[in-house]
């Protein structure tokens, strides 16, 4: 059972990193970015903040290029636009996250699966070579209950990697929210001026 635990913790790992690398490089709107386009938005100049999100493909920019493309029309449509984006960006952030969760809960079932066979292969030697040779029994339950530690580890390690990276998307979902109510709060400004 060592080779599946290797394999599933190459891929959990795999999976860990490229979700780390996502949410700082790709994902993440940087502040200056989110300055530049609420400042266009303050001072008016709605073309030029559409245009600086549609530059940052992240999923704060897109939500409030979705709200700057109707920010003309009636602010419920407005809000329906960035809400459908904003859905749309979900699960692009959990995207194989759920792997992570299947070997959280896989790794350690694999390695009892091992200390199991493993034990079972000991009795086996003791069948045969009796409790004349004690090395022989007890080389074979230390070797099966390795597969159980090993198990355990990868499921610790792949627990708090899944734990930050789910904080991680509510985190962005909460930054997506925030930056359409503030957007929101602009536009019914803006409607109160124009009264």
């Amino acid at each position: 059972m060592m080779y599946p635990l290797l394999i599933s913790a190459l891929v959990a790992l795999t999976v860990i990193l490229e979700r780390f690398y996502s949410f700082a490089k790709i994902y993440r709107c940087s502040p200056a970015v989110f300055s530049e386009i609420m400042d266009h938005v303050h001072n008016r100049r709605f073309a030029q903040a559409h245009q600086a999100s549609l530059k940052a493909a992240t999923p704060v920019t897109a939500v409030l290029a979705a709200g700057l493309e109707h920010f003309k029309n009636p602010v419920a449509e407005m809000e329906l636009s960035m809400k459908n984006r904003a859905e749309e960006w979900i699960p692009v952030l959990e995207k194989r996250i759920e792997i992570i969760d299947t070997v959280i809960t896989a790794a350690p079932l694999m390695g009892l699966l091992g200390t199991i066979t493993g034990m079972m292969a000991s009795f086996q030697v003791l069948s045969e070579k009796g409790v004349n040779e004690p090395n022989a029994i007890t080389g074979g339950v230390a070797e099966a209950l390795i597969a159980t530690a090993t198990g355990l580890v990868i499921a610790l390690i792949c627990l708090m990697a899944y734990n930050y990276l789910t904080a991680r998307v509510k985190v962005f979902i909460y930054e997506i929210e925030s930056a359409a109510s503030q957007l929101i709060e602009i536009r019914m400004a803006t409607e109160r001026e124009q009264k």
